[in-house]
This record gives structure tokens, C-alpha cells and sequence, in this order.
């Protein structure tokens, strides 16, 4: 069956570059591209790449307040030399998470404009899927920047789809907790937030404990799985099928936004899951079976945290799109040229697209974690059904 799919992608979303030295590095994203279109993936006639724009002042306040988009346009022209020095603390820039640099509002519009145009795809009818790269920036919050995030592109397109009339879906499988996004939807009933995560209590940003269910009319429109550490492939798939896919068949979204960070494989050097690279093909196939049980197909993916950029991430985001796209990438041999790549900016890959040696250490899932699953199936999915689904 024909599934036509946009990617939203241009080289110049690599100005997104928040200094050599940052965990966040554009390479995670750019790499990717080239290993996609190296093995062929990208050639189908299905598939369209589309130059994405730079969002709107309008679309930015969609997910930001205006006060803090001329902070982010201040610390532009400072980090350019076009303004005095200036104290921008209070908007979360200028702090070693999220540095001044001379793009920083062009290309934080730029990558939250791709995301919008993914979404636009969808609600157009132009594709079934859309993907974008370079989105994902999940913590950015209304008035400030946050964990390497300056906005919020998941916000921004998920409320492009609310304007639309459209009911929303987003599910994030991040390590990090998607705080940005639960806050922005907190009291949204047209918008179910699902995040799964490692706990917050051992890894930024601290919240998404299971009983943050919503507020208001939203209540119980916001599902959380925090995970322990060492939590591996195994925990992630048992949170999906017995919390994601349950919800997502109540609500019946018309259109999902997956946020599909791979800083859970078990080599992320900042966090604490033991994920293998299998886990994302495998996460793949299953989303795509239930996007087009639930929403007819209509599913936009985005990037997010992968903080080994130049191995790991390029690696699990191909297996996770290449799946999506109808390749079997088991025993996939990497291009020699993207190799050569690899190891020029710094990694170290192996021969096979899935080679990944085993962690040191054994994955847990104990007994606690499973208690948490059967109180967020008899709390939070229970008021999810009653409250919000679908008639």
C-alpha cells in the first residue's frame, strides 16, 4: 500500500549549534539523513523532502510568550556583536544548557518552522507520514529555554493541529520527561500527552511521576511511565503495550506526534536506561500498526535527545524510519562512505546498522516497576477511558 511520506529536512538545519563542546550536537540528525539516503531509503517515489521555512512570529506564540521571543531575538543580536551584553538568565539563555550563539533565533525558528510544515503535511492530505529531524525540543517552556531547548517545536505543530479542529496525540519515548509539552496541554482535554521516560527522580528534568494526570478539563488527558534506571528494551515494550497503545485506541486521536528521543540506549552518556539498538525498529513497527488503528494513519515523528550523535543516534533513528518506511534492517551493512563519515566527526561504528554490543550490566524489570504500570492502568488509563474516550 502507498503511504506517502514527507520528510522535512535541509542542511542549514545544522545552524542549530550550541557550541563543539555541547552534548547536543546537529551531527545526530545530519548523519542520519546520510545513512537514509546512502542505503537507498529515501528514493521512493512516495517520498518527499521538503525545505522546511522559519516559523512565524505567529506560530512561535502559539507555544512561546512574546516577551521571551525577544529575549531569544536579544541573545541573537548579542551573540552577533549587534547588542550590548545583557543578562538573559531569567529567560533560561545564556546558561550552559542553552549558550548564546550567533543563529540562535533564526535556527531554533527554523527547526520549530520544519516541524509545523510536517504537521501541515498531515493536515493537508499532501502525506500519510511526515518526519522531522532536527524537531523534538520537548522542554523548552512558555516564557523560557530549557534543556538545550530555545522552543518548543512539538507545541508549536501540535497546536497548528489544534487551530485545525484536530484532536492530538502525542506520545514521547524520550529519556527525558517531555515537561515542556505536558505543561503547555496540562488542562487540554483535545490533546493526550503520554511520556515515557526515566523516573525524575535520578535524571533531569525531575517531573512526569505517574500521578501528573492533568488538570482541569484536561484531567486525565496526560498519562506519565517513569522508568527506573537500568529499566531496558524490555520495560520500554511492556510500557507500550499495556499503557500507549491502550490509551491511544481510547482516545482515537486524528492526528499522533511522536517525539522519538533514543537517549535510552543503554551507550547514552547521559542517562541511565539500558535500551538495546533493537528496541527502535521494534517501537517502530508497533507504532505504525497502531497509527493506522487509531488515526487513520496520520503520525508525525520528530527527533529529540541522543547524546552519543555520531554512532548511536544516526544508527537508531535509520532502524526507527526505516521501519516506518517497510525495510528490514536486520543485518543492514553500513556504506562504507557513511563509515568514513562516522569516524571523521568522532564515532566509532561497527559493520551492521543493528551491531550493538550488550551493556555491562543487566537491564532490571522488577517487581516495583511492574506495580507502577498496574497503578497507571488503574488510575490514570482508567480516568483517560472514562473522561476522554472516544464516543
Amino acid at each position: 500500500m502507498s503511504e506517502p511520506f514527507a520528510v522535512v529536512y535541509d542542511p542549514s538545519l545544522a545552524s542549530y549549534d550550541l557550541g563543539e563542546n555541547h552534548p547536543l550536537r546537529s551531527e545526530r540528525y545530519t548523519l542520519t539523513m546520510s545513512l537514509l539516503s546512502m542505503l537507498g531509503w529515501l528514493d521512493s517515489p512516495d517520498i518527499v523532502i521538503e525545505k522546511p521555512r522559519m516559523a512565524t512570529i505567529s506560530e512561535l506564540l502559539l507555544a512561546h510568550s512574546y516577551p521571551y521571543i525577544q529575549a531569544v531575538e536579544q541573545g541573537q543580536a548579542i551573540a552577533r556583536g549587534k547588542r550590548p551584553q545583557a543578562d538573559l538568565a531569567l529567560y533560561g539563555l545564556g546558561t550552559s544548557d542553552d549558550p548564546l550563539f550567533p543563529d540562535l533565533n533564526d535556527a531554533a525558528a527554523l527547526y520549530t518552522g520544519a516541524t509545523i510544515q510536517a504537521m501541515e503535511a498531515l493536515l493537508e492530505g499532501r502525506a500519510l507520514h511526515a518526519y522531522s529531524p532536527a524537531g523534538g525540543q520537548h522542554h523548552a517552556q512558555r516564557a523560557s529555554a530549557s534543556g538545550f531547548c530555545i522552543y518548543n517545536d512539538c507545541v508549536a505543530a501540535l497546536a497548528v493541529a489544534l487551530k485545525a479542529g484536530r484532536r492530538v496525540a502525542y506520545v514521547d519515548f524520550d529519556a527525558h520527561h517531555g515537561d515542556g509539552v505536558q505543561a503547555a496541554f496540562y488542562d487540554e482535554p483535545r490533546v493526550l500527552t503520554i511520556s515515557v521516560h526515566e523516573s525524575g527522580e535520578y535524571l533531569f528534568p525531575g517531573t512526569g511521576a505517574a500521578d501528573e494526570t492533568g488538570g482541569g478539563e484536561g484531567r486525565g488527558a496526560c498519562i506519565n511511565v517513569p522508568l527506573p534506571p537500568l529499566a531496558g528494551s524490555e520495560a520500554i515494550l511492556l510500557a507500550f503495550d499495556r499503557i500507549v497503545a491502550p490509551a491511544l485506541r481510547v482516545y482515537a486521536p486524528d492526528v499522533v506526534l511522536t517525539q522519538m528521543g533514543v537517549d535510552t540506549h543503554h551507550a547514552d552518556p547521559l542517562t541511565h536506561l539500558t535500551g538495546s539498538l533493537a528496541l527502535f525498529p521494534e517501537l517502530a513497527a508497533r507504532l505504525h500498526e497502531l497509527v493506522h488503528e487509531c488515526s487513520e494513519g496520520r503520525w508525525l515523528i520528530t527527533g529529540g535527545g541522543g547524546y552519543d550523535p555520531f554512532d548511536i543516534a544516526p544508527r537508531a533513528w535509520t532502524a526507527f524510519v526505516g521501519t516506518v518506511l517497510g525495510h528490514d534492517t536486520a543485518d543492514v551493512t553500513l556504506p562504507n562512505e557513511w563509515v568514513d563519515a562516522s569516524r571523521a566527526a568522532g564515532g566509532n561504528p561497527p559493520a551492521h546498522l543493528l551491531d550493538d554490543p550488550a551493556p555491562g550490566y543487566t537491564p532490571l524489570v522488577d517487581s516495583g516497576y511492574l506495580s507502577v504500570l498496574h497503578e497507571i492502568e488503574i488510575n490514570a488509563l482508567a480516568e483517560l477511558t472514562q473522561r476522554h474516550g472516544r464516543k
